[in-house]
């Protein structure tokens, strides 16, 4: 609100549309200016009632958007959020410091047909700069050509500069891929200096920090030997992490932790896909693609045994009475949507039972096979 100022509208003003009945928020504050009438010119925005009127000069506004708002009767838009710049303001108004750095008009019954979109259009349009650009015009075209030439000049700096951060920024990634390289070796030659469960937790901190020379497509002319080659690189990139997590990661966390190995040099989610289809073509590959009956795609070590899983599950089973998927997920330490086929795979074989209500998906351990 501190950027409102005492102000009425000039007979002169060109008056684009009037609503009554709003009310001024600061921030989510409701302030003492309830229920008047806006009117919205090219250049300000004024709020009137009776012999009080506001002024908010278009200018400060960054942007606005409409909220909805649940009823008894159903949803209604009927309040305009408007985000604003901080104030240089020097005219006397309501308040000296606002409370939030937006405003809300606040309609008695709904946003008026048509205001939203005039609103926004008046913002767009700028007209308040007009007089600035007037002087500029009346320095002559070359004064014109020299501000847009400054402009253009100062704008390749900053993208040149951007660039250089840039590039600085992956140099100084490969150094420290090649930093944990090297601590890696060197924690292979002192293997007794600490216990094993620190040096595998360490290395794959240090393996995390990033991939040296990921493969790129443009490095490539032959489609099956770039999946090939990227196949390889997402197995080196998540095979420790495999093992530290039973053996089986669902492809979103595959996605999201070899793409932070990468860095900055990101892999699209086609590209992953197919790489981890030729996981499947490759009978010595340590890791495979899985597809369980749901849906769900996963990588899977070779290792990995179903059987063991499936006896983890039953045994927490027995342990807990039921389970969902939530808490099987905190009990193994996966994510909920592989803790959830694997409940799924107990009552495939018969181990589990499941209870559906409105509390959600539970497994009981299947106590019919000791009837019968």
């Amino acid at each position: 609100m501190d950027r409102f100022e005492y102000a009425k509208p000039d007979p002169a003003d060109t008056v684009l549309c009037r609503h009554n009945n709003v009310t001024l928020y600061d921030g989510n504050y409701k302030t003492s200016f309830h229920r008047g009438n806006i009117i919205l010119t090219p250049t300000r925005l004024f709020w009137m009632s009776g012999d009080a009127g506001l002024s908010l000069q278009l200018r400060y506004i960054v942007y606005i958007e409409s909220t909805v708002t649940e009823t008894l009767f159903g949803s209604k838009t009927k309040t305009i959020l408007v985000h604003l710049l901080p104030s240089d303001n020097e005219n006397p108004g309501p308040v000296s410091c606002a409370k939030g750095e937006y405003i809300k008009l606040d309609f008695k019954d709904k946003i008026p047909d048509g205001f939203f979109d005039l609103f926004q259009k008046t913002i767009g349009e700028k007209k308040w700069s007009v007089n600035k650009t007037t002087r500029q015009i009346r320095t002559g075209i070359g004064g014109i050509e020299k501000n847009i030439y400054e402009k253009q000049k100062a704008s390749d700096i900053s993208i040149t500069d951007a660039f250089k951060d840039l590039d600085r920024l992956m140099i100084t990634a490969k150094d420290m891929v090649t930093l944990s390289k090297n601590i890696s070796e060197k924690i292979k030659e002192k293997q007794g200096a600490i216990s094993d469960d620190e040096t595998v937790r360490f290395k794959s901190y240090l393996l995390g920090l990033g991939v040296d020379d990921p493969v790129t497509r443009s490095s490539f002319t032959d489609s099956n030997t770039y999946y090939a080659t990227l196949c390889k690189e997402i197995i080196k990139v998540i095979q420790v992490s495999l093992d530290e997590v039973g053996g089986t990661m669902a492809l979103t966390e595959v996605y999201c932790r070899v793409n932070r190995a990468r860095g900055l040099d990101l892999l699209s989610p086609e590209d992953l896909m197919h790489a981890c289809y030729m996981m499947n073509t490759d009978q010595s590959s340590p890791v495979k693609l899985r597809k369980f009956d749901s849906g769900v795609l996963a990588l899977q070590t070779s290792l990995c045994d179903e059987s063991i899983v499936l006896k983890k599950t039953v045994e927490a089973l027995q342990t807990n009475g039921s389970l969902s998927a939530q808490e099987l997920s905190t009990l193994i330490g996966v994510p909920v949507v592989l803790a959830k086929e694997y409940l799924l795979s107990s009552e495939k074989h018969g181990k589990s039972c499941r209870d559906e209500s409105i509390e959600g998906l539970r497994f009981y351990l299947n106590k019919f096979l000791d009837v019968y």
